[in-house]
């Protein structure tokens, strides 16, 4: 069976995400400083959309920030994971190959960051603040998107599927 949506998602995601930090860290000094202001929609000092530099040796909010090296394992882990059971992710499926190649390609640009950049710390540099909530949402990049996305469809694909299965078994009459 073809693949082909896994891979054109999988390479596009780590393509832009080594595009984009590329960017970010020749522009880092800069950024840091004077973040750059995409989208401005709130009155005051915080823009809702601005790109700033930072990097993160840990997970997503600085989790395991102490333990890099276990990041790094645990991403090669997932990627070889998502291969040899590639059979029973069902990967033959459109809409699974369209989430798995969202997170494996976010998977694999933190992981060339983690691998290649000395030191071993991933580059971000999307920064949003939602004024609703007040809230600074943590700086992150396309491959943090990327698996975000993925993860999200795996879910939405997962209820209904769930949700079809259950129907199929005729397990749902009308006072449920």
């Amino acid at each position: 069976m073809s693949h082909i949506r896994f891979w054109s998602l999988f390479f596009t995601v780590w393509f832009s995400d080594l595009i984009t930090k590329s960017w970010a860290v020749e522009n880092s000094a800069e950024l840091r400083n004077f973040p750059l202001v995409v989208l401005d929609l709130i009155n005051g000092n915080k823009a809702f959309l601005q790109f700033t530099y930072i990097t993160n040796s840990g997970a997503a909010w600085s989790m395991l920030s102490e333990f890099p090296q276990f990041l790094t394992g645990l991403a090669i882990i997932a990627l070889i994971s998502i291969y040899l059971f590639r059979h029973k992710l069902e990967l033959h499926k459109r809409n699974i190959q369209i989430a798995f190649g969202l997170i494996s390609g976010g998977i694999a640009g933190n992981l060339t960051d983690r691998i290649f950049r000395k030191p071993a710390e991933v580059v971000d540099f999307i920064d949003i603040f939602i004024p609703m909530l007040n809230y600074d949402y943590p700086v992150f990049n396309i491959a943090d998107s990327g698996i975000f996305v993925g993860a999200i469809c795996y879910m939405i694909i997962g209820f209904r599927e769930s949700k079809n299965e259950t129907f199929k078994q005729g397990k749902v009459t009308l006072s449920d």
